[in-house]
């Protein structure tokens, strides 16, 4: 009997699939029909998603779920050993049927399609405690920020703080990043939140860092993780998805994310508020997010050194759905996620020339609800003051 004979034998059991490592690209196929499998794409080492036990096992929630799903569809799974940041091309050259996991980005749908969602995520920054460091711009001048390479958080470090002349390394493995930030080679990384928390942040190595600023939130980022498939791969995202929704409905689902996320019960029961873009200045927040809902703060049409455009009516409310457009995007939302607007007129005599300027921005057939109606007076004597209302994206 050869090796590879000896190790499905072990671990190849119940119908699911346990993985020996026996090489780079190792497989393990469990015992049934040819032809009756799907098989993903996967690079284990991120515990407590996906990595191996002392035995070599594929353990982990995304294994199980995995493992949980191919039952449901009474298909084998077959694990196939890939580097994260060449899952996309490798999984369109036909070397497996689906990458578990990765996260929906809008320039990951261009190429791929997905599951419906597995679970939620976040991402933050990790530094030394008490650095004091936010994840914005001003904050980060003259640091160095880890990232791990391939992964949608490098792709948002990239263009919202590299292009600002902020320093991004990136690293293949969260061994080599946690090293430099030890070594203070980097001052913070951006990491999905309960990745790092399991690789550093519980570790000896991570007392001396810690969380620091709020959530990150973009739809550059994501907010859940799903399953990857080739575009044209239909039917396979529709068996995903109906597997799925039967573990929901069993009540599996629950028990497997229930082990790996405790809070994540909870989590689903009470929606977290998280308040962005607060300053010390300002007695209010300029957004708070709820779940997946943003309620933003009103808006006037003023520019970045705080004036109010030209242009009369028609300018101000130009630009202060221009600002509004920029929250919502900045934070996983768009003017098409809109659900109310209020408006606030200083003059009421402007209100169909407000009407041109909103009906712009809005598509017919999804406008938002809206309230409007005349202050008399608005603070810096502007003409129009906006809030809205919207959803975060999917």
């Amino acid at each position: 009997m050869d090796v590879f004979a000896r190790w499905s034998r072990i671990f190849c059991r119940g119908g699911f699939v346990a993985i020996a490592l026996l090489s780079a690209s190792t497989l393990c196929v469990a015992a049934t029909s040819p032809g009756a499998e799907i098989r993903f794409g996967v690079e284990a080492l991120v515990p407590p998603f996906e990595s191996r036990n002392a035995q070599g096992e594929l353990v982990g929630l995304n294994i199980e779920l995995g493992n949980a799903l191919c039952s449901e569809l009474k298909r084998s799974c077959v694990w196939v050993d890939q580097d994260y940041a060449g899952m996309i091309p490798a999984l369109e050259a036909g070397k497996f049927d689906a990458i578990m996991p990765m996260t929906p980005t809008p320039e990951r749908r261009q190429k791929i399609d997905f599951s419906d969602p597995l679970y939620s995520l976040s991402s933050r920054l990790v530094a030394r405690k008490g650095s004091g460091l936010l994840p914005e711009v001003t904050s980060l001048k003259g640091k160095q920020i880890g990232v791990l390479r391939g992964t949608s958080r490098e792709a948002y470090a990239k263009a919202q703080w590299g292009a600002q002349g902020i320093a991004i390394r990136s690293y293949a493995l969260n061994d080599e990043l946690v090293r430099s930030l030890l070594a203070g080679e980097i001052d913070a990384t951006l990491q999905d939140t309960l990745e790092i928390a399991e690789a550093f942040l519980k570790t000896p190595q991570g007392k001396g860092f810690e969380f620091t600023g709020p959530v990150v939130i973009d739809e550059r980022l994501g907010s859940a993780i799903a399953i990857g498939v080739r575009q044209q791969d239909r039917e396979l995202r529709e068996a995903l998805n109906r597997a799925l929704q039967s573990l929901k409905d069993s009540g599996q689902y629950a028990a497997i994310v229930s082990r790996y996320l405790p809070e994540w019960p909870a989590a689903t029961l009470r929606p977290k508020l998280q308040f962005l873009g607060e300053q010390p200045s300002l007695p209010f927040s300029k957004v708070v997010r709820v779940g997946e809902w943003l309620y933003l703060s009103g808006v006037l049409g003023s520019d970045d050194a705080g004036k109010l455009v030209s242009g009369g009516i028609r300018g101000e409310m130009e630009q202060a759905l221009a600002r509004i457009r920029g929250t919502l995007e900045r934070n996983g939302s768009s003017m098409e996620n809109v659900v109310r607007c209020m408006v606030i007129l200083a003059d009421i005599k402007d209100f169909a020339a407000m009407n041109d300027v909103y009906m712009k921005h809005f598509k017919a057939g999804s406008r938002p609800a809206r309230t409007t109606f005349q202050a008399g007076k608005l603070l810096m004597d502007a003409r129009v003051e906006v809030e809205c209302q919207a959803l975060v994206k999917a």
